[in-house]
């Protein structure tokens, strides 16, 4: 009795594997994989600690929130993440588009931004629409990441310089920080600049080749810990200085609140300018960030996993679904939005990580910096702080992708050009959008427009036909398209033609209703026009509209037969009779048409 159900146990075990990765691969676990994870964990967790106070600050919040950030981020990833080295929490990417939308509002609006990113992420991946993801072009992703990390460092500028500046519009910015140089203090550019060079040349050191196993190793912490160092040294500077000698002279951190905050839902009002406002008015207030900020996130995530699933194959939906718990528990513990961060996932493969386990143990790193370390937060200078984030933004910049681009496609080459130009003159959000719309139109007319192959071929008795074959399906962009170039080409030529359907696997209504015009203007009192290749599901779909006496199928190319084009009484049956492609002495004409040959 039992035996019917196994089939439904084994569906259900399979989804449930799916959707909760952890019951697939913790049975599995093993003491050598603890030991990995551990490492990878601890690893990651002391990147991600100076990464995530740096992050909050970027975002306009307090450092704490970027720390609330990396726990919750890096925890819940392990119960439902699916690539191991992806390492949920705070980002630069992130950061600079949440502030864009919450600059000047509550905090009660960036837990909420943060609740609805979640929201929409987890829709978007119960409904399955991970294929949105494919429309942003990687040259896209490059422009918008670039001008990005253009307004990171411009953004950063300020607390390097010790200056204060209210805009985070990047001409804006550019106009302040020359308004206000005068007012540039001396430390904080000394500290800021020498962090820089520490940074620098950190990484530099750390890629030096060395055939010493242990030097090697020793070499790779030392490139991967360096922001940890260097705000570890800054930060005993700082106490040095503040509490020995009478004051630091640069700017520092301040307080950082103790522990994590209590577990609760996100609060649906808030106060706005001195007004209460309820949920529909924190809405307004955050416009298209709900849908930008969400869609962003994915974006990079998704990419970073395709980028980490060398031995699996992503699932975009599950990947989605998981950033969508990420950010909705972390809305529950006053979280600003969060993703993946390639630096980090760097970090985790070098460090030869086995599971998503690995996020216990960076999330391990990251409470106990909120439960020991927030006291000496406040002693973190603000240009310490700046160096940590222009020296990530600067490895976003993708200098070596124009030249290659240039050499392969113009195309795509303008539109890295014109996605960074809108996202530093008008925002990162609106390029966005721009390029996918300019990569819309050119797919747009690729499908209007598509690649028509055409050759005149002889018999060997010398009758001639037309052969067409279309690159793609028959939709209605595309009907009309064809049915006017087939005229064209029929009136040039003045012989029948064979319309090879092999790569229409899709077909429309008005593609049905194109292909019984041509068929009934060819076929109506003699056999001018043939289909090749028709597929069964296609057979079904004409046989629906078209009137079946003008139907002639035959079965390839080279089943044509000798006589189909005399035929007088015509029928939807295989016509199984051969034309050849001709012989030696054939003088065949063989053209295939430009990608945007137009009528």
């Amino acid at each position: 009795a039992s035996v019917p159900n196994r089939p439904k146990e084994s569906k259900l075990k399979k989804f449930v594997n799916s959707r909760i990765p952890i019951t697939e691969w913790l049975p599995k676990y093993t003491k050598n994989d603890i030991v990995a994870d551990f490492i990878a964990g601890l690893t990651v967790g002391l990147t991600m600690m100076p990464q995530s106070i740096a992050y909050a600050g970027l975002a306009g919040l307090s450092p704490q929130y970027g720390l609330y950030t990396a726990f919750i981020g890096s925890f819940t990833y392990i119960f439902f993440g699916t690539i191991k080295e992806v390492s949920i929490g705070p980002t630069s990417l992130m950061a600079i588009i949440t502030q864009s939308y919450v600059d000047g509002l509550p905090i009660e609006c960036v837990v909420l931004l943060t609740f609805m990113a979640g929201v929409v992420e987890l829709l978007m991946g119960v409904f399955r629409l991970g294929f949105l993801v494919e429309f942003i072009s990687s040259p896209i992703t490059s422009g918008f990441t670039s001008a990005s990390a253009l307004i990171i460092i411009l953004a950063q500028l300020k607390p390097l310089l010790g200056i204060k500046s209210h805009s985070h519009h990047f001409l804006m910015m550019v106009i302040e920080i020359f308004e206000n140089i005068s007012e540039t203090r001396l430390p904080d550019v000394s500290l800021g600049v020498g962090c820089i060079i520490f940074l620098f040349a950190i990484k530099r050191i750390s890629r030096i080749q060395t055939r010493n196993r242990n030097l090697r190793k020793s070499l790779w912490f030392l490139g991967i810990s360096k922001n940890a160092i260097c705000v570890f040294l800054t930060s005993l500077l700082g106490i040095y200085l503040h509490e020995w000698r009478g004051g630091a002279p640069f700017k520092l951190t301040g307080e950082v609140v103790q522990g994590l905050p209590s577990f609760s839902f996100p609060n649906l009002t808030a106060v706005i300018d001195d007004k209460p406002v309820n949920f529909k008015g924190m809405l307004e207030s955050l416009g298209w960030g709900v849908i930008v900020v969400p869609f962003v996130a994915v974006l990079a995530n998704v990419a970073i996993a395709k980028s980490y699933a060398s031995d699996v194959v992503v699932d975009a939906n599950q990947e989605m679904m998981t950033l969508g718990f990420c950010n909705l528990l972390g809305s529950c513990v006053q979280a600003m939005p969060s993703c993946g961060a390639f630096t980090r996932s760097a970090v985790a493969s070098s460090s030869d990580v086995r599971t998503p386990l690995q996020g216990l143990y960076s999330a391990s790193v990251i409470m106990l910096a909120l439960s020991l370390l927030t006291p000496y937060f406040y002693y973190i200078p603000k240009a310490t702080l700046a160096a940590v984030l222009i020296t990530a933004a600067s490895s976003l910049i993708d200098y070596e992708i124009f030249p290659k681009l240039w050499r392969t496609d113009k195309f795509d080459f303008l539109l890295t050009i014109f996605t960074f130009v809108v996202g530093v003159i008008l925002g990162v959000e609106i390029a966005i959008v721009s390029g996918a719309l300019i990569n819309m139109i050119r797919l747009l007319k690729v499908w209007t427009r598509p690649v028509i192959f055409m050759f005149v071929r002889s018999d060997k008795q010398g009758r001639e036909y037309l052969y067409l074959k279309p690159e793609l399906g028959l939709y209605y962009p595309t009907a009309d398209y064809l049915t006017e170039y087939i005229k064209k080409q029929h009136k040039n030529h003045k012989c029948p033609m064979a319309l090879d359907c092999q790569n229409v696997l899709h077909i429309d209504y008005a593609g049905c209703k194109a292909l019984e015009t041509m068929l009934n203007l060819y076929n109506d009192k003699e056999v001018q026009l043939i289909l090749l290749n028709v597929s069964p599901i296609i057979k079904g779909k004409l046989k629906t509209v078209l009137d079946k006496n003008n139907l002639i199928y035959c079965q390839s190319s080279n089943e044509i037969c000798d006589n189909a084009f005399d035929l007088q009484i015509c029928s939807d049956e295989e016509v199984p009779l051969t034309l050849s492609n001709g012989n030696n002495n054939d003088k065949l004409k063989e053209r295939k048409l430009s990608l945007y040959d137009n009528v």
